[in-house]
């Protein structure tokens, strides 16, 4: 006769109240870290997505704006352009691939050569950014102090001892400006001034007076003390063939999520089969920003 064991009963052991409690407390915590660790990541792939974004508008927009610049040069060199482009800072839209790029251009005649404009010229400017008579004096012989050759000091200028003596790291260059940011080393150049002359000033027309056709309006009618201005010589403006002289070309574009890029070229156009154009200078951003405007080429 077979003996089979007996039947083991099992017991269920059920946790305390309090232990209960505990372990309730911690799902729940876990939860909510999980919950906080999956709103993270999704707000940083947003983030990320919309950088991504930002950044193809922005390429997009500098690519525009770039071909717009170089839409204009190739209109400069075309002896049978459909348009002649004013040279008075005008602004014009284009249309490029279908969207609007705008521009305007700008014989550098038109602006203040720092390297050659006389004493008269730059108390001209300086006046008509708003700098009293004071200040317009010693700047004016600071800047002729700091781009001549030699160590002889104007009346009220300044060479390098008076940088020296004013703790600064740097003296007078003693030669041509290199570059119109250096205004701003230029003994007692206020930053607002400075601001105001950036935009109408050039280191590329090599004239010691500006063409005021072809200069900024409020600072023509300032320099020509409101007298009405002549017409822009028609030889220069509108001439057939292929148009030659130095430009600064100014072009804004909008890319996708409103990313906005512009840009200013310095440009000497010569024509010629070797060298037909040359880019003096590439800046973005430019020192005069044109706002974009919105719909089709004018």
């Amino acid at each position: 006769m077979t003996t089979f064991p007996a039947t083991r009963t099992w017991r269920t052991h059920t946790l305390p109240p309090r232990q209960r409690g505990m372990a309730l407390v911690i799902v729940l915590w876990l939860v909510v870290l999980l919950s906080v660790m999956a709103a993270g990541h999704a707000r940083g792939t947003r983030a990320e997505t919309m950088l991504a974004a930002r950044q193809a508008g922005f390429a997009k927009a500098r690519a525009l704006a770039a071909a717009g610049i170089n839409h204009v040069i190739l209109e400069m060199l075309s002896a049978n352009a459909p348009i002649r482009r004013p040279a008075d800072g005008t602004v014009f839209t284009i249309a490029i691939a279908g969207n609007a790029v705008t521009l305007a251009i700008r014989n550098a005649t038109g602006l203040v050569d720092l390297n050659a404009a006389g004493a008269g010229l730059l108390d001209d400017t300086l006046r008509f950014c708003g700098a009293g008579d004071e200040v317009r004096a010693g700047l004016v012989d600071a800047i002729l102090d700091w781009r001549d050759g030699d160590h002889a000091v104007h009346l009220n200028g300044v060479e390098d001892r008076d940088y020296l003596a004013a703790g600064l790291p740097w003296t007078a260059r003693d030669g041509r400006f290199e570059s119109i940011d250096e205004l701003r080393y230029v003994l007692g150049m206020p930053q607002d001034l400075f601001e105001c002359l950036e935009s109408v000033v050039t280191l590329y027309s090599g004239r010691g007076r500006i063409e005021l056709p072809y200069a900024p309006t409020m600072l023509a009618s300032a320099i020509n003390e409101g007298e009405r201005l002549p017409a822009a010589p028609l030889d220069t403006r509108a001439r057939p063939g292929v148009r030659t002289g130095t430009y600064h070309i100014y072009s804004t574009a909008i890319g996708q999520s409103g990313a906005v890029a512009a840009i200013e070229a310095v440009v000497r156009v010569t024509g010629s089969a070797a060298d037909p154009y040359t880019v003096l200078e590439w800046r973005e951003p430019p020192r005069a920003v044109l706002p974009p405007v919105a719909g089709g080429p004018t």
